[in-house]
C-alpha cells in the first residue's frame, strides 16, 4: 500500500525551526506565523534578565542547508531571494534577520537585512538580483548573544541613526560656539530657557551617536545635573551656569571621535547607501580631517 511521502524540504524546516529554537534563550518567546509566503518564518521576542517581557520583536526567515560549505574568508552567500520580498523587508517595521541553519551541525548563522542591503546599495537599486552574505563568526546561540543584540539594536534604530548624524553635521559649528559661551560666566546664576532647550537638544544627540558607535557613555542622566543645579542653588531655574559648564566641557570631549566615527560609517561602512541616497552630505563628511574637524558649509 502506498502512501504519501513527506518533502524532504519539509523535512529540513522542520528541523531549522528546532535547531533554531534550541539556539535562543528559553525565555524568549517564539511566535510563528501561519502565512510564511512573504518571507518571514516567526518573530522573537526578546525577555530580558528578570523575565520581564520587553516588547522588542525581531522578523526571522530561517534557510536550513544540510552543511554550510563556507568559503576561504569564512562566509557563505545566500541567493535566491526575489528582489520583491527584500524590498518587503526593507519597508518592514521590525527588523528582519536571516538566520541560517547548519542543520547537521545544528549551528545558526546571522545576517541583518537592512544593513546588508545599505553596505550593498548599488546592487540593490539595480532591482534585480540580490544575495545576502552569511559570515561565520556572526553565530547565534545561548553562549553568545552579545553580537546578535548589538545588531538588533543597530537595525531598530537606523533611522533615528540618520537624523541625529544629520542633526550632528549640521549643529556641529553651533555647538563649539555653544560651549564657548557657556564657559566661564557666573557660575550661581540661572540659565534661561532657551538654552536649557538648546543644551537638552545638544545632549541627546551627542549622548545617541556615543551609544550606537559603542562610545562609552561618561555623563549623568541629564536630569540628575538639574536636581543637583536646582539642590545647591535653588529650583528658580532648571539649571544654573556651573553645571551647564560642566555639562558642555565633558560634550566637547566627545566632538571630535564623534566626527570620525560619522566619517567611517558614512564613506566606508555604508558608503554606497550614502552616496546614493544624499550626495551633500556625503561629500562634506569625506572632507572631514583627520582631526575630526568637519569642513564649513559653503
Amino acid at each position: 500500500m502506498q502512501l504519501p511521502k513527506r518533502d524532504p524540504k519539509h523535512v529540513t524546516e522542520t528541523k531549522s525551526f528546532k535547531i533554531f529554537s534550541r539556539n535562543i534563550p528559553d525565555n524568549w518567546i517564539i511566535r510563528e506565523v501561519s502565512e510564511r509566503d512573504y518571507g518571514i518564518d516567526c518573530y522573537i521576542e526578546l525577555v530580558d534578565n528578570n523575565d520581564q517581557v520587553t516588547g522588542e520583536l525581531i522578523s526571522i526567515q530561517l534557510k536550513g542547508i544540510r552543511t554550510i560549505k563556507w568559503t576561504k574568508s569564512d562566509h557563505y552567500t545566500f541567493s535566491g531571494i526575489k528582489i520583491s520580498t527584500t524590498n518587503y523587508w526593507m519597508k518592514f517595521p521590525t527588523p528582519v534577520f536571516i538566520c541560517l541553519v547548519d542543520v547537521d551541525s545544528e549551528e545558526v548563522f546571522f545576517t541583518p537585512v537592512k544593513s546588508t542591503v545599505r553596505k550593498n546599495f548599488y546592487s540593490y537599486i539595480k532591482q534585480d538580483d540580490f544575495s545576502y552574505k552569511v559570515h561565520k563568526k556572526d553565530s547565534l546561540s545561548q553562549l553568545s548573544l552579545e553580537a546578535f543584540l548589538i545588531s538588533y539594536f543597530t537595525e531598530k534604530s537606523w533611522k533615528s541613526l540618520e537624523l541625529n548624524i544629520n542633526s550632528f553635521l549640521s549643529n556641529c559649528h553651533r555647538y563649539k560656539e555653544f560651549i564657548e559661551e557657556n564657559i566661564g560666566r557666573d557660575y550661581f546664576m540661572g540659565v534661561d530657557i532657551g538654552r536649557v532647550m538648546y543644551l537638552k537638544v545638544f545632549f541627546e544627540n551627542i549622548r545617541f551617536l556615543c551609544l550606537h558607535f559603542q562610545i562609552e557613555w561618561k555623563l549623568k542622566p541629564i536630569n540628575e545635573y538639574f536636581k543637583e543645579s536646582q539642590k545647591a542653588f535653588g529650583d528658580h531655574y532648571d539649571i544654573h551656569e556651573h553645571y551647564i559648564e560642566l555639562i558642555v566641557k565633558q560634550l566637547e570631549e566627545y566632538l571630535s571621535l564623534l566626527a570620525l566615527k560619522i566619517k567611517d560609517h558614512v564613506s566606508i561602512d555604508e558608503e554606497e547607501y550614502w552616496h546614493a541616497k544624499d550626495s551633500q552630505l556625503f561629500n562634506l563628511v569625506i572632507n572631514i580631517d583627520n582631526e575630526g574637524n568637519i569642513p564649513e558649509f559653503i
